[in-house]
């Protein structure tokens, strides 16, 4: 068994409809995404004739009706990957959120995700106030204490996330899909798109190491526990992966 080297493309990090491309051409090993782009692109020049002159609260207002009222999007657990959120017109309120949100910053709005991982809370910005949009209601604004009760209920702040961190919340969303569905490929897949945003995240690459192992990826699995190691003081971790890193120690030269 193998597994494909991830190759994002450069400017990964600068747009969450570039982001949501690249996942979506990586996990299903496909390059046609030009028919994706054109989709979204579509919606935005349809939107954009809209809101030609209009105010950023007339332009919110149109966003909402066309996204929720027009196309129809609803948040639901699956599908994960834009290719067939778009074609569904559902899908994992992640996904939801940074199209959303890239029609919106596409038209002006300052939008950006929230940090509540079980709901899909947009916050904009417009003339220096904050207001909280919930996605899984249809782009609801959530009154002063709708949002307090939230945050009493979750015992958590309101904190925006960089498109970065907003696609890192959305890749963490995949590995728990893919790992209750048993989809291992997908998973590793989505774990390596995670260690190259971030190569020093020592969660996801112990758990692409123990992934790997499960594979019979049995080198690579070797190499990502060497890293793990030079990371981290065996007397600061946990006592199965010592032992799973021996026996992947013994188990790799029978390989050459």
């Amino acid at each position: 068994m193998s597994f494909t080297t991830v190759d994002l493309r450069p400017d990964f990090h600068e747009a969450s409809l570039t982001a949501l491309v690249s996942i979506d051409s990586v996990l299903r090993m496909t390059d046609s995404t030009d028919h994706l782009v054109r989709s979204v692109n579509f919606m935005y020049y349809e939107l954009a004739s809209q809101c030609e002159g209009r105010s950023s609260d007339d332009v919110f207002t149109t966003l909402n009706d066309f996204f929720f009222h027009n196309k129809k999007f609803r948040v639901a657990g699956t599908p994960v990957l834009l290719s067939h959120v778009v074609e569904t017109r559902t899908g994992c309120g992640a996904a939801l959120a940074l199209l959303y949100i890239h029609l919106g910053q596409q038209l002006g709005l300052k939008l950006e995700l929230v940090h509540w991982p079980l709901h899909s809370i947009v916050k904009w910005e417009c003339q220096g106030k904050c207001n909280y949009v919930d996605l899984g209601e249809n782009g609801k604004v959530l009154s002063e204490d709708e949002l307090l009760q939230m945050i009493n209920r979750h015992k958590d702040q309101v904190q925006s996330l960089t498109t970065r961190d907003a696609v890192l919340q959305y890749l963490t969303y995949l590995t728990f899909y893919y790992r209750q569905e048993g989809e291992l490929e997908s998973l590793h897949k989505a774990l390596c798109i995670i260690l190259t945003i971030e190569p020093e995240n020592m969660r996801y690459l112990a758990e692409r190491a123990l992934l790997r192992r499960e594979m019979g990826l049995i080198k690579d699995a070797l190499q990502d526990m060497k890293r793990y190691f030079s990371f981290n003081d065996e007397g600061s971790v946990r006592h199965e992966l010592i032992h799973i890193y021996e026996e992947l120690k013994s188990r790799a030269p029978a390989l050459t």
